[in-house]
Formats: C-alpha cells, structure tokens, sequence
C-alpha cells in the first residue's frame, strides 16, 4: 500500500475516533438533560426565531417534514416545546419552546461551551482560529463532493472503475 493512501487511511481514523468519541460525550450529557442530540439543533433555532412552523424547521434544518414531525411529536411529549395555530393561517400549526425548553436549552448551551474548553485545552489562540479555519474548510471540501449514480461511467467523473 502506498504512502499516501495509508497516510489517508490514518486521517480517516483519527477523524473518525474524534467523531465517535465526542459524540459519546454528548449523548450521555444531553441523555442526562432529557434530550436527544439531533435535537440539538432544534432547540437553539427555536430559541433565536421563536415560533416557527414544522415546513420553516424543516427547511432551516435540510430534513424531511415527517423527520420534524417526530421529532416535534417527542419534544412535546418531554414538555420541551408546544403547537398552536397559526392565527393568520389555521392550516399551520406554529411549534415554540416551552419555559422547560428554555431551562434545557440553556443548559445545552453551557455543556457546549465547557466541551469547547476541554477540547481547545492546550491551544493558543492562534492555533484555536487555524484549526476552526481548518475544519470549515474541510466541511467546504466534504460539501463539494459531487454524488454519481451508481453505473455512472468514468468519462462522467466516476472515481469507480468498470
């Protein structure tokens, strides 16, 4: 095996040990809230715009109705957020953060911060702001991966040979 692909291989494990390993800090601290992680994202959009309906969270977010849906469905049940009609438009149902949502949300936010410290622990502020850069530049890259059809032939920019 080549040099380069080997030297892929470990960037690829690293990243994804890094991935696994704080996503298993995350779920245990958001477990402990009474929150899933994918829910996450949900509450810190309805905490800055708040009362939206499920199509304006599912466009924000770039996931499925049904998905926000469910995810509402659970959030409700957990006292985290509410549903009300629209009162322009009775067809919409408008979802917001409960005061328990609020509470949770802020906590979230705290573990969030205190992971950012633990993580950073030992870079300048220099190298914090290099590595930022460098991480939204590879998110920019993975971003700009095109998708082939499966049977896609090479003259098309398929990576697979026949």
């Amino acid at each position: 095996m080549d040099t380069q692909w080997t030297d892929n291989l470990k960037f690829f494990s690293l990243f994804m040990e890094i991935n696994k390993a704080y996503a298993a800090k995350c779920y245990g601290q958001m477990t402990r809230l009474g929150i899933h992680p994918g829910q996450i994202p949900f509450l810190m959009l309805l905490s800055e715009r708040g009362e939206m309906s499920q199509k304006e969270v599912a466009g924000e977010l770039h996931v499925k109705p049904p998905t926000v849906n469910v995810m509402v469905q659970r959030m409700e049940k957990a006292g985290l957020v509410s549903r009300r009609q629209d009162q322009k438009d009775q067809r919409v149902t408008r979802i917001c953060l409960t005061e328990k949502g609020m509470r949770i949300k802020e906590k979230v936010v705290f573990h969030v911060k205190e992971n950012d410290q633990y993580v950073l622990r030992g870079f300048s502020e220099a190298e914090e702001c290099l590595l930022r850069r460098f991480l939204q530049q590879i998110v920019d890259n993975i971003n700009s991966i095109p998708e082939h059809p499966e049977g896609e032939s090479e003259e098309k920019g398929n990576l697979t040979s026949d």
